[in-house]
């Protein structure tokens, strides 16, 4: 996985508990309907509770006035014991009843029951002939006993409500049933409608992840005409493109400096495109004999021949942190300290030019006329203009200067299999290295003549690094039978 794929993944990693939607959507629609019957079940017990007091009133009505006739006659024989008679056997007979009082006009009172002042109340109205509730918290029915035409007494009866806690109970207990009833089945509907309208957002989330970990060959079945297949197609699309855009990137990166090709498919503004003055090493590496062996050779040998020993200096190269600038021809060039910066860019530079030699070696590719390939090597150290060197057209991002041309020229000192460089190079190297000099020679393009000289590796800590990094760029990118082949002449 590469850089860029791995910090995606890093922002796509969840932070919070997953919840999904179907359980999000059911619990919404959950509480949706239970509030509904909650509100539904208090109207429906305030319309039925008006309903059971209107039907109250009319039976109070009856029973009220059934009483005040059956009490005129023994209040005007002055017959305590028959009034209290019939107000028992009414208190007795009649359900729901709990109390009863009977006041004539000279405010003598008989009761059952507990009162509750209801006496103050009675003083305090004016009733009629018809039977009225009372304003109390309790359910008091009262009206006037009239004789003819006269008013002679007050009767009162209050009734409980215990008929309506039993409806109101039962009501509750078949709404509470239904209620349940049809949380459960909505509940399992929008689960199950839900889920079908989730399960194309589920496979949306499972194929960003598998996007988002660098996988473009994921793609989504499209189905149906609506907003999610919708979605599906425009992801399939945005998936392909994201896919070409890959494809693009890593060709690009074959011919560019991979760095840069990311800085520039991914916007960002590192600085790496800008026109500047850098101190680099520069390593230069072509053939020897290359004229001759390609007029004696088959076009394709000469191409398999160069690749091989491209592709292991190039992973030799990018061990050491350089970067191959381009291939010219026969010839290899590499840059160190950009675009990635590197303080021991010289020492890197040495040892990467003495590690190529070694895979020169090891490679031992021997041409028609019994002479082995080998590589010509110069490097040297200096200020060069980094930019972007070509016509509008068609652009080149390289080093120029008259470091490059010096590198250039040490290549062309040497003999096969060395690595010639200046000695204000080779002093820059650090220790761990030997320097055969070659005297002062005159180099085009140098006013001053140049010491210059090869360098070699002299400590055994820097020589197993340095077969590490030959080993390794076998490894990587030789097939296997040309590293059978290696591994035989080693032997």
């Amino acid at each position: 996985m590469t850089n860029h794929s791995a910090a995606v993944e890093a922002k796509v990693k969840r932070t919070s508990p997953r919840f999904p939607v179907r359980w999000r959507w059911t619990l919404v629609v959950g509480v949706a309907v239970s509030a509904a019957v909650v509100v539904l079940s208090m109207i429906v017990l305030d319309m039925e509770r008006a309903a059971w007091l209107q039907n109250q009133e009319t039976q109070a009505g009856i029973q009220v006035n059934r009483l005040g006739d059956e009490l005129k006659i023994p209040m005007l024989a002055g017959s305590s014991a028959e009034i209290d008679f019939v107000m028992s056997n009414f208190s007795e007979k009649v359900p729901y009843v709990e109390a009863v009082v009977f006041k004539n006009n000279s405010s003598k009172v008989w009761s059952i029951g507990e009162l509750e002042q209801i006496e103050d109340i009675l003083y305090a109205l004016e009733l009629s002939t018809k039977t009225t509730r009372l304003p109390t918290d309790s359910l008091w029915f009262a009206k006037k006993v009239t004789y003819g035409g006269a008013d002679v007494a007050v009767v009162a009866v209050r009734y409980s409500e215990e008929a309506w806690e039993n409806l109101a109970s039962d009501l509750l207990r078949r709404m509470l049933f239904a209620a349940f009833g049809v949380i459960l089945l909505s509940g399992v509907l929008v689960y199950w409608l839900t889920g079908r309208l989730s399960k194309p957002l589920e496979e949306l989330a499972l194929a960003a992840r598998h996007v988002a970990q660098g996988n473009y060959k994921y793609r989504l079945n499209v189905v149906g005409n609506d907003e999610l297949s919708d979605a599906a197609s425009q992801f399939n699309k945005m998936v392909d493109e994201l896919e070409h855009k890959e494809e693009m990137r890593e060709v690009l990166g074959r011919y560019l400096n991979p760095e840069l090709v990311t800085d520039v498919f991914d916007g960002a503004s590192s600085g790496l495109l800008l026109n500047r003055k850098l101190e680099v090493t520069v390593l230069f590496a072509d053939m020897v004999g290359f004229t001759a062996f390609s007029e004696s050779t088959e076009t394709e040998e000469v191409v398999d021949v160069l690749n091989q020993h491209f592709e292991v200096f190039h992973s030799i190269i990018d061990y050491y942190g350089g970067n191959v600038d381009k291939y010219i021809g026969d010839a290899v060039m590499a840059v160190f300290n950009h675009p990635k910066e590197d303080d021991n860019h010289v020492r890197n530079a040495v040892m990467a030019g003495v590690a190529m030699t070694e895979a020169c070696r090891r490679l031992a590719i021997l041409r028609k006329d019994g002479a082995e390939v080998s590589f010509r090597l110069g490097l040297n150290c200096g200020d060069v203009i980094v930019g972007n060197i070509g016509a509008a057209e068609r652009l080149e991002y390289t080093v120029i200067g008259d470091a490059v041309n010096v590198a250039s020229r040490m290549g062309g000192l040497g003999q096969g299999g060395e690595v010639v460089l200046p000695l204000s190079t080779f002093e820059r190297a650090g220790d761990g290295f030997s320097f055969k000099d070659m005297g002062d020679i005159e180099v085009k393009g140098v006013r001053e003549p140049l010491r210059c000289g090869v360098v070699k590796i002299t400590d055994d800590t820097l020589i197993d690094d340095m077969c590490l990094s030959v080993g390794l760029a076998f490894d990587l990118t030789l097939p296997t039978n040309v590293r059978t082949i290696i591994g035989d002449i080693e032997r």
